[in-house]
Order: C-alpha cells, then structure tokens, then sequence
C-alpha cells in the first residue's frame, strides 16, 4: 500500500499515499440532525461491469479480474466511517450458498487493524449495524448469525407477507416498513434510520439497491473505482437499473486519483461524485 497515486483533480495534482486516502474525509462528521450522510461505493469495469455471469456460480459475481487489494483497503476505509451499512437480501441468499463476495466490513483482519482503532477512537462501535432492503423478506435466518453482534434492521414495504414478516421478528430481527408497496422507498428507509439516530450510511449493495437510493433523490456521495479493464460478456450488472430516472439526476465530480499500480497489466481512477444537498 506504500505505492504513491496521484491526485488528477482538484488542482493542484501531486502524489499522496493511498491508506488513509478516503478515512481522513471523516464522512460521520457530514451528517446532521434528520438528514443522515448517504454514500456508496462500487468497483466497475472501463466498460461498465460491476459483476459478471459465471458457469459454476448461481449469482453474478464481482469479476475476479477488476478486485485487487488497493481498491478494497478503500472500500474497507468507507465501511469503517459507517453507522450502519445498507445491503439487500440478495447478499445473506448468496452467502448461505458460499457465493457472497465477503463477509460484511469492518474486516478484522490486520492489515485493517488502524481502521478499528479509528473507529474507536471516533466513539464508534467495532462494527456498523445494518440494514438490510428485502421486497420478498426470503432472507436466510441461519446466514444473519455472523453479525448478531450488531443490530440488524430489515425494511420492506406495508405490502410485504405479514408471516415473513411474524418469522423474522420472532428471531429478533427489526422489521420496519417504509412505503406502502412490497419494497422499501429510499426516503422514508432514510428518514427512518434518522430517527434511529444514525449519521452516516453506507450502502454495498447492487443496482436495484442503488436505484432505491436515486430515485429518493438519497444518495449524497458516489465513490466509484474504474479500473482501466474490457471484459465484454452478455450477462453481467452495471451500476443500477430500474424505472428511468427523470429529471436525470446530475452529479459532479468531487475527486480524481490516478493509480498505476493495480490492477494486474492495467491502471485505475478513484473517482467521487457528490449531489447536492438541501
């Protein structure tokens, strides 16, 4: 992680060191009283692939030719400045069948270990709770038991099955709704967890959830790797899919770091985009 990036934008350019790049931007500190600090992160393809079809895998995965380490100690920076981390059913079905990307951040792992402390010395808990968006409610039980050390939060619409509903609520999951079709509407999930308290919400989740978050007009910060790849293939995600978003929601660019060490035979932006807020 020693290898240098250079800032391409705002001017001036110049090399800065890669840990600590997005942890020293304090992103809990952004929220204020009733409007949380909504952010998410994705890792994509220079032509567009976030995830990809695979003949021995049931889901589409992330593409083993876009991850590399540089990329995921920032996504590990992101996870670590969370409240809470907004994810989808989806991920606890791949994860009872071995097929989810990772266990949920903040990693334990050593090399990750100033993160942790970072938190703590912020007067934050070792890990973010979480939030989980389900239309269906199909969320294995037996795939939550990882993370019953935090809070874990379940938002639907009033429409959901009131027995899914009775099941999870029955194993100590919160179960709250927030809109009044099967799925949850990103403004009042937001609006929710204000009351709950929450600051800072990081979603890592795929594009149908980050199309819940644009169409509530939610999302104040996307940070976006492109690393400089063509995979091509038929079956694969982009960023978000969904009902057309009108008026096209405008974002700008906040930051642009060039990194010529990662990945193998290629380079990488690391790109921030803001809305803006109220």
């Amino acid at each position: 992680m020693n290898k240098p990036i250079t800032r391409l934008y705002p001017l001036p350019s110049g090399e800065h060191t890669l840990q600590g790049l997005y942890l020293a931007q304090a992103l809990q500190d952004l929220g204020r009283p009733g409007r949380p600090f909504v952010y998410s992160n994705y890792i994509t393809s220079l032509d567009g692939r976030i995830a990809i079809a695979s003949e021995d895998r049931a889901t589409h995965q992330v593409p083993a030719a876009i991850t590399n380490p540089r990329d995921w100690r920032l996504y590990q920076e992101l996870a670590g400045q969370a409240d809470l981390l907004i994810t989808s059913g989806r991920f606890f079905r791949q994860t009872e069948i071995d097929e989810a990307q990772d266990v949920l951040p903040v990693s334990r792992h050593a090399d990750y270990a100033d993160i942790g402390e970072w938190r703590s010395r912020h007067g934050l808990p070792p890990q973010p709770d979480i939030a989980i968006l389900s239309r269906s409610l199909a969320i294995p039980l037996e795939s939550l038991g990882a993370y019953r050390d935090r809070r874990i939060l379940v938002f639907t619409g009033s429409a959901a099955d009131p027995r899914r509903v009775d099941q999870l609520r029955a194993k100590g999951v919160d179960v709250l709704f927030a809109g009044s079709g099967h799925g949850a509407d990103g403004g009042e999930m937001v609006a929710k967890l204000a009351d709950e308290g929450y600051r800072s919400l990081y979603a890592i989740a795929g594009p149908d959830v980050l199309h819940t978050l644009l169409e509530a007009r939610v999302l104040d910060r996307l940070y976006l790797t492109i690393t400089h790849q063509l995979l091509a293939g038929d079956a694969f995600d982009t960023l978000t899919r969904g009902k057309l978003l009108e008026p096209a929601l405008g974002m700008q660019l906040r930051s642009l770091y060039l990194d010529t060490h990662a990945p193998n035979g290629a380079s990488q932006w690391f790109s921030s985009f803001e809305t803006r807020r109220d």
